[in-house]
C-alpha cells in the first residue's frame, strides 16, 4: 500500500523565488526615453543660463535645477543606493556652497565649491557612462546617454579652468576683451572656452597662457574627438548593426 506521501503529485514541489534586497540594488526605470528627456534639460539650461546667471541668486538656482535632473537620470541607471545617496549628499553640499559664494565670495570659497562640482559633474558623467558601455543591445536611449555624458565633461572643464584662473590668475587671455573680473562673468566665458575646446573648433579668441591652462585644454580637445569618434560614433554603428539583425 502506498503511503500518502508518495500518491502527491510532483507539480506540488514548488520553490519560492528568491528575493532581492531592496537595500542593495536599484531597479532600472522601464523610461526608454530617459536620457532624450535628461538631453533636453541639459540643452534647455545651456541655453537660459546667459539670462538667469546676472541674477543675484540665479546660479543657484541653475545648480539646483541641473542637481534635480542629474539626480533623477542617475537613480534611472544607477543599480547601487550608494551611488545615488553619495549623489545627493555632495549635490546638496555644492548647492550650498554656491549659496554661500553669492553671498559672500572669497578665493577659498571660490576654490571649494568649483572644485566640488568638477568632482560631482564627473561622477554624473561616469555614472551615465557606466550605464552607456554595460552590457546589452545598443539602443537610441544609450545614445543619448553619451550625449549627454559628453555635455558634462564640458561643463565639468568649465569649472576646472574657472579653478585655475582662480589659483594662477593670467592663465587664460581673451584677444577682444580682458578676462572679467567678475565671477559670474569668468565662469560664462570660460563655458564659451571650454566647449570649443571640446568641440575642436578654435576660435582663438580665448588663448590659455600658462602650462596648466594649456595642459588642461589640450586634454579636454584629444578627448573631445576621441569621445566623438571612438565611442559616439561605435555606438550609432552597433545600433545600425543591431537594427539590421532585427529586420533580417
Amino acid at each position: 500500500m502506498k503511503s500518502a506521501g508518495a500518491s502527491l503529485p510532483i507539480f506540488f514541489v514548488i520553490r519560492r523565488p528568491k528575493r532581492q534586497n531592496p537595500h542593495f540594488a536599484m531597479k532600472d526605470s522601464d523610461n526608454p526615453r530617459r536620457h532624450l528627456f535628461l538631453l533636453i534639460s541639459l540643452l534647455f539650461i545651456f541655453v537660459i543660463s546667459p539670462f538667469v546667471v546676472p541674477y543675484y541668486y540665479g546660479p543657484t538656482a541653475l545648480n539646483i535645477i541641473a542637481a534635480i535632473v542629474l539626480l533623477s537620470a542617475t537613480y534611472a541607471v544607477s543599480r547601487r543606493r550608494s551611488f545615488f545617496i553619495f549623489g545627493l549628499l555632495f549635490s546638496i553640499f555644492t548647492i550650498g556652497m554656491t549659496f554661500w559664494l553669492a553671498a559672500a565670495p572669497t578665493h577659498w570659497l571660490i576654490v571649494i565649491s568649483h572644485g566640488s562640482l568638477v568632482i560631482l559633474i564627473i561622477f554624473f558623467a561616469a555614472a551615465i557612462l557606466a550605464y552607456v558601455l554595460g552590457s546589452g543591445k545598443v539602443t537610441w536611449d544609450k545614445i543619448y546617454g553619451a550625449v549627454c555624458a559628453y555635455l558634462l565633461l564640458g561643463y565639468a572643464w568649465t569649472f576646472a579652468y574657472s579653478l585655475i584662473e582662480e589659483m594662477q590668475p593670467g592663465s587664460f587671455t581673451s584677444l577682444t576683451s580682458a578676462m572679467p573680473h567678475d565671477l559670474v562673468g569668468r565662469v560664462m566665458q570660460l563655458r564659451y572656452f571650454s566647449f570649443v575646446t571640446l568641440a575642436t573648433v578654435g576660435y582663438g579668441d580665448i588663448v590659455p597662457r600658462l602650462p596648466a591652462a594649456r595642459t588642461l585644454a589640450l586634454l579636454e580637445a584629444i578627448l573631445g574627438q576621441f569621445y566623438l569618434v571612438a565611442l559616439v560614433g561605435r555606438l550609432i554603428g552597433l545600433h545600425i548593426v543591431h537594427g539590421g539583425e532585427r529586420k533580417d
